[in-house]
């Protein structure tokens, strides 16, 4: 017979979370790129929106990565909707300080 101490404990099954590092990733290089356009206002940012699309080409390589793995996939919703929620604001944020340096004319009518 077996005792309850002798049964091997089955290993849990271990949950990865999908898009974390993707958004993070999102998250430091909007901050680089805004950080760049306030000290360098002549920059032209029009190639950084002509890559916008690798934001999604990276999530989807992140997916198909971590569903090789054994392991239950688990998206990570609170932290995509986070993301989006601080890069919106962030770059509304972005957008009247910019405005307010090297504008002050078209926020400031006194």
């Amino acid at each position: 017979m077996n005792s309850p101490e002798q049964v091997p404990a089955s290993r849990p099954v271990r949950e990865r979370r999908v898009g974390t590092f993707t958004f993070g990733a999102v998250l430091v290089i909007c901050g680089v790129l805004m950080l760049a356009a306030m000290f360098f206002p002549d920059l032209d940012m029009t190639l950084a929106l002509q890559l916008s699309p690798l934001i999604l080409v990276s999530l989807g390589v992140e997916v198909l990565l971590a569903s090789r793995r054994e392991g239950r996939l688990r998206y990570d919703w609170v932290g995509m909707v986070l993301c989006l929620v601080l890069v919106t604001a962030a770059l509304a944020l972005f957008g009247i300080a910019w405005c307010l340096v090297y504008r002050p004319e078209t926020v400031c009518l006194y």
